[in-house]
């Protein structure tokens, strides 16, 4: 059957559930949308998978208020009644925030995304933090004009190759509450995790970064 409705489903990621990786919380959808009954398309072949796209994958441990999902449907939907359906399937800590009917064709949001915001809360970091020196605000302003004057940022990936991540590097303030917010470019799909970036920025070990609670906030495309 051809889908003949296509919807971009927005939700929000916190508390425990954060702890889920990328793959098992698209399975923690699906079982939803089956309970829910949503008339979800199927790809064509001798393994079916629904048709869908999420927002680009989450880091481990990151909270969300950005995350979306495109879903291809074969049947219309009244929006209202499918997102309190869905609501109730999910797990605490994931919350449908919106769900809006696109155009049946068209590229996915994922190609269109020009940069991505993130909060970053230390207050944690500075209460229960091993770290020495000064926890003062005025200090990590002070390391955020140093970092932002540097004309290369070169920083390991995953795969071990070294990048200079200035370029993708838009703005970094500290405001109030211990809040600092940054702003990343996403560049030919490349989105790099923020969680280095705040490590070589405060000059800290791997391990001190279970006390700062990084959330993505938003995209924009």
């Amino acid at each position: 059957m051809n889908s003949v409705q296509r919807v971009r489903i927005e939700y929000s990621k916190k508390g425990p559930i954060r702890y889920i990786g990328h793959l098992d919380l698209m399975h923690t959808f699906f079982r939803a949308l089956k309970r829910a009954n949503l008339p979800v398309s199927y790809t064509q072949g001798f393994n079916p998978r629904i048709k869908c796209s999420f927002s680009p994958a989450l880091p481990l441990g990151f909270a969300s208020e950005a995350e979306y999902i495109e879903l291809y449907l074969d049947k219309k939907i009244d929006i209202s009644s499918s997102t309190g359906n869905l609501q109730k399937e999910l797990p605490q800590g994931l919350t449908v925030r919106d769900m809006e009917k696109l155009p049946l064709f068209g590229k996915s949001n994922n190609v269109k995304i020009k940069t991505v915001t993130y909060r970053i809360n230390l207050q944690q970091f500075f209460g229960k933090s091993t770290v020495p020196g000064q926890a003062s605000k005025e200090d990590i302003e002070v390391k955020i004009r140093n970092f932002l004057d540097k004309e290369e940022i070169l920083l390991i990936n995953k795969k071990g190759r070294r990048i200079n991540v200035r370029p993708l590097i838009l703005s970094i303030e500290m405001e109030k509450d211990w809040n600092i917010r940054l702003l990343l470019k996403v560049r030919g799909g490349f989105n790099f995790n923020p969680r280095i970036i705040i490590k070589t920025l405060l000059g800290v070990e791997k391990k001190d970064l279970a006390f700062v609670e990084f959330t993505r906030e938003k995209f924009l495309f």
